[in-house]
């Protein structure tokens, strides 16, 4: 884990005392009054912007035939000859999805959740999927949940496109966040586990596997599958359920919560959290991830008035580094995975996902460069 960095404390310290807080915040209506589990500002996160415009118009567009391509032109196959060798067996490993880029461009999919499963009932919204096959292919999916409340579109398109044209494959579950932590009392993460495994966690809530988050992941990827099989959305199941070994886990506020609640309980290749987790003072923030610490990103605005909440969710998982301003710096940011910015916004709680409220210069997204770096971008 790396060292104390004793300059980037001093760098997020400066830039908190000067920058204004904040205040246009959502809330999630709670039975509780506890402070330490407010999860306030998730519903701006995915339903206050124009990000999330639904792009059903271009599914129709988007499956194309499907043609058999050699690796090397995928970007991602290229290591099908890889194996690794235990004691006296040779195994191979996971060469990657074997994707059609006969005729590069984007496509993208929009489509209800009982469209893809009739055993679906709740959080019913618009699902969004992006893939890029001009793009070098990374041979990774983006899991990226939303923040609170039922959105009717769910998830930012803005930042799938942007995770899209990085060479990511790209997913939007609906799921079930609408309950209002405060209600979870000291066990917050009980209701983020069954609101994933749709296995009964927290006397609270009760959320089946059909409207689970890892339920709704598989899917989509069959549903996709069907719909672009030239994407070959299908290797990201394995056994039925989600490959998690080749997927990043990411969402903002609510969902970066969750997404870390998830990198605990599974091993995923990496954890990026958008304006989150807040859980502050629970369980789950100090318990041993399944996924390695050092695959833990984390990025927070100091104009959110959730930062603070932000970076002491950061110490209490143990995410590497010590809090480093990225604005005018260039990656690997001191190899510090608690990455934190001041940069001019009307929304700072949102702005850390691609979209209206995230600063651009000329046509480009400032935090481009922080997004590549957290989500491996190679």
């Amino acid at each position: 884990m790396p060292g104390t960095r004793s300059i980037c404390a001093a760098l997020v310290l400066a830039a908190c005392s000067s920058e204004p807080v904040d205040t246009a915040t959502d809330t999630t209506s709670t039975t509780s009054t506890t402070s330490t589990t407010a999860d306030t500002a998730d519903t701006t996160s995915t339903t206050a912007t124009d990000d999330t415009t639904s792009t059903s118009s271009s599914t129709s567009t988007s499956t194309g035939p499907t043609t058999t391509v050699e690796p090397t032109t995928t970007g991602t196959t290229t290591v099908d000859d890889t194996t690794t060798t235990t004691g006296t067996t040779t195994e191979a490993m996971p060469s990657g999805p074997d994707v059609d880029v006969s005729d590069p461009k984007l496509h993208e999919f929009s489509f209800k959740a009982d469209e893809a499963d009739p055993a679906a009932a709740l959080a019913l919204g618009n699902q969004l999927a992006q893939l890029d096959t001009s793009a070098p292919l990374q041979g990774r999916l983006v899991v990226y949940l939303h923040g609170a409340d039922q959105p009717s579109t769910c998830g930012s398109q803005a930042h799938g496109v942007e995770l899209a044209r990085m060479g990511f494959h790209v997913i939007h579950p609906c799921y079930v966040a609408n309950y209002g932590v405060g209600n979870c009392g000291d066990d917050i993460g009980g209701c983020r586990l069954e609101a994933f495994e749709g296995v009964d966690h927290h006397p609270f809530i009760d959320i089946p596997p059909a409207d689970s988050i890892e339920t709704r992941v598989v899917k989509m990827l069959e549903h996709l599958q069907a719909l672009h099989p030239g994407g070959d959305w299908q290797y990201f199941i394995e056994d039925g359920l989600p490959r998690w070994s080749e997927i990043v886990i990411s969402g903002i506020s609510h969902g970066a919560s969750s997404s870390g609640v998830i990198g605990m309980n599974r091993t995923v290749e990496r954890v990026v959290m958008l304006s989150g987790p807040l859980d502050s003072n629970q369980a789950w923030l100090k318990a041993d991830p399944l996924t390695p610490i050092d695959r833990f990103w984390g990025f927070t605005h100091t104009g959110d008035d959730q930062h603070p909440g932000h970076l002491k969710s950061f110490a209490d998982m143990l995410v590497p580094g010590e809090p480093f301003v990225v604005d005018g710096a260039e990656p690997p940011y001191m190899d510090s995975h608690r990455l934190v910015t001041s940069a001019p916004t009307d929304n700072g709680h949102v702005s850390t996902q691609a979209g209206s409220a995230s600063p651009k210069e000329a046509d480009a997204y400032v935090f481009t460069p922080v997004w590549r770096a957290m989500y491996g971008a190679e």
